[in-house]
């Protein structure tokens, strides 16, 4: 008898921006498929990235990539409902696959699903599918449905299962670091997680959980439900290539104009500069005192030869470059709480003009503060609102690619 296996996808994001990348994503996922195999998903396996932010498709730009590769049950990320509730619910109606989310209330339920149970290799497994509670808090919209704790409602599907005969209890999980507390406090066999974009692998309280870095960074899990369970993290690096899927994104990417170079580096950047570099570029482009940026806002480094798809790709979002006109003591607590590794410090980057290592903050003092408009949108810096905000300049992506096109070869973004 065949052992079932899993392969396990999450956080696709902006893979998309890449065709050769999401190519080999499709021919390893169709050189795995057979009748013990099922293949599942974690969330944010929509299109988040340069081409879809440009394309009319938007986030169904992953149709054709998920359509090929069609997997058997996912659930829902914070970014698929990026264009609000309806725009999930009818990713789901319109997409293969089950689509379960088991903790949200107020939405069409017409293409979604708590949990399902899916056979492979003659084994029933009950899949059961969450996404963070704070989802509607993140997505700086109204989403008009409630996520609620996923522990409940894990526990009640998981029940269900257990009486219709499963032999495998396994939660697909957009929850991040609350998949420990899920594995510790339900009685599954499997987390298998997204969101955080960490590799996770341990066993609490004899559950499995387990995460990747994420289809972005091109990785994937297969999951042997052998006793105990067997995992092996996996990279497209040299997958096949499906060339069907391939020609489908070059071709979108091409038509875009979103590979001409927009300058060069003298070296490739990391994730944490690139986000001082986008903190610097709302700082100048508004001629404020301070940028800043939320780090989670910027998904990506740079390479040496950055072109716009580079630059669009790590800031992907439709937020408008907004400036804010505060007192020098507020800004000051800003900037601190900006240098603080602390999480509730909100995970913030902020680039001060150098003016202000000479000629310290006045107290007292009017400055202008930089921001893209979700910190507000979020309540991540308190103490900016509607009442502080002095300019909306306009698409913050389009800041960011005209503060690299001036600079050129910009040789100090490294250390400024």
């Amino acid at each position: 008898m065949s052992t079932p296996r899993l392969v396990h996808l999450a956080d696709l994001e902006t893979i998309y921006d890449e065709p050769e990348r999401v190519a080999r994503l499709a021919g390893a996922i169709r050189d795995r498929r057979d009748e013990r195999t099922l293949v599942v998903g974690s969330g944010d396996t929509t299109a988040l990235g340069a081409l879809a932010f440009v394309s009319e498709e938007g986030r169904g730009l992953a149709r054709p990539l998920y359509e090929t590769i069609a997997p058997d049950a996912d659930t829902l990320g914070n970014h698929e409902f990026d264009y609000g509730t309806d725009g999930a619910v009818e990713w789901t109606r319109t997409t293969p696959g089950r689509h379960l989310l088991a903790n949200v209330e107020g939405i069409a339920t017409d293409g979604i699903d708590s949990s399902t149970i899916l056979e492979a290799a003659d084994t029933r497994i009950g899949l059961v599918g969450v996404t963070g509670p704070r989802t509607d808090e993140i997505s700086g919209i109204d989403l008009e449905a409630a996520f609620t704790d996923p522990i409940p409602a894990i526990r009640e599907a998981s029940d269900r299962l257990r009486s219709r005969g499963c032999e495998w209890l396994v939660v697909l999980s957009h929850c991040g670091s609350l998949d420990a507390t899920i594995a510790a406090e339900t009685d599954v066999d499997l987390v298998l997680g997204g969101h955080d974009h960490e590799r996770v692998c341990e066993r609490i309280d004899g559950t499995l959980v387990a995460r990747t870095e994420g289809g972005q960074a091109g990785e994937f899990q297969e999951i042997r439900l052998t006793d105990p369970p067997a995992v092996a993290v996996r990279t497209i690096d040299d997958e096949p290539r499906h060339e069907g899927i391939e020609s489908t994104y070059r071709e979108r990417y091409e038509a875009t104009g979103l590979a001409a170079t927009v300058t060069t580096l003298p070296d490739a950047i990391d994730r944490p500069t690139a986000t001082r570099v986008v903190a610097r570029a709302y700082r100048e482009r508004a001629d404020a005192a301070v940028g800043v940026v939320p780090r989670g806002s910027v998904r990506d480094g740079l390479p040496k030869t950055v072109t716009r798809g580079d630059v669009v790709g790590i800031v992907p979002f439709g937020s408008t470059l907004d400036v804010h006109r505060v007192d020098g003591q507020t800004l000051a607590t800003v900037v601190d709480r900006c240098t603080t590794e602390a999480p509730a410090a909100g995970d913030l980057t902020a680039v001060v003009d150098p003016a202000l290592e000479t000629d310290p903050i006045d107290p007292s003092a009017a400055y202008r503060l930089a921001c893209m408009s979700y910190l507000t949108e979020v309540d991540l810096i308190p103490e900016l609102d509607a009442e502080t905000r002095l300019e909306d300049r306009g698409p913050q992506h389009r800041h960011v690619l005209a503060f690299l096109e001036e600079k050129g070869s910009v040789t100090d973004l490294v250390t400024t």
